[in-house]
């Protein structure tokens, strides 16, 4: 199995609060939710994905919706003294992981991050950008994630995306779901990033591909078996 990684900060003022994690036998993908002016906490979202990343890793042995509900118990202990917890806009992060373990790909996905698996049968794209949910300091948010799991003799390649790497097929159709498969077995991650950026370039005025943000932070981690 081969494992690749890309990310890029969406400017170049501020550092990237995406995060990418490979384990031996877990591979996730974290996206900072963009801090409003009051979060009630004293960290910024950049440290509040280190931590959880962290925790995330401790417990990678552990099926990934358990691992992640310790993750988030322990990454809030560590500022629960400090910080207001039940703020509304307390630092999260939308996660998309994907566990590889007998025999077995398990994915979870909280949040607008997205989990591509190209199996015999099927391509699988999860991604939830439809709700708010993400993974702060409430443990009780981890039973929304979608889950899953597929034969791992089945899977030929895997993608993880913050949503600011997905929008290259999702906003601006670059390529369908299987053709930046393709891409990326072939070149590379970073060359999806690459094209994006090319395109975010083009329109810097978001008139062509309305968004939010005209350039996000982008990360993807793929693994072609």
């Amino acid at each position: 199995m081969r494992t690749q990684m890309a990310t890029e900060a969406g400017r170049t003022t501020a550092p990237s609060e995406d995060r990418a994690l490979v384990g031996p036998n877990l591979l996730a993908v974290l996206d900072g939710v963009t801090a409003k002016p009051e979060t009630g906490c004293e960290h910024g979202v950049g440290w509040f994905a280190d931590q959880l990343s962290g925790e995330i890793l401790r417990f990678a042995h552990l099926e990934p919706g358990v691992a992640l509900a310790k993750a988030v118990e322990q990454a809030a202990e560590l500022h629960s003294g400090t910080c207001d917890l039940d703020h509304p806009d307390s630092p999260s992060v939308a996660i998309a992981m994907v566990q590889t373990k007998d025999d077995v790909l398990r994915y979870l996905v909280l949040g607008d991050a997205t989990v591509v698996v190209d199996a015999k049968s099927e391509l699988l794209v999860v991604s939830d950008t439809q709700t708010k949910r993400t993974a702060g300091a409430k443990v009780a948010d981890v039973g929304h994630a979608l889950t899953g799991e597929v034969p791992l003799r089945d899977v030929r390649r895997v993608a993880i995306l913050s949503d600011g790497a997905a929008r290259a097929v999702e906003l601006f159709n670059l390529f369908d779901w299987r053709q930046a498969l393709e891409l990326m077995a072939a070149n590379g991650p970073d060359d999806l990033i690459r094209r994006m950026r090319a395109v975010e370039k083009e329109d810097v005025k978001a008139v062509e591909w309305p968004r939010k943000k005209i350039s996000d932070d982008a990360t993807v981690v793929f693994l072609d078996r």
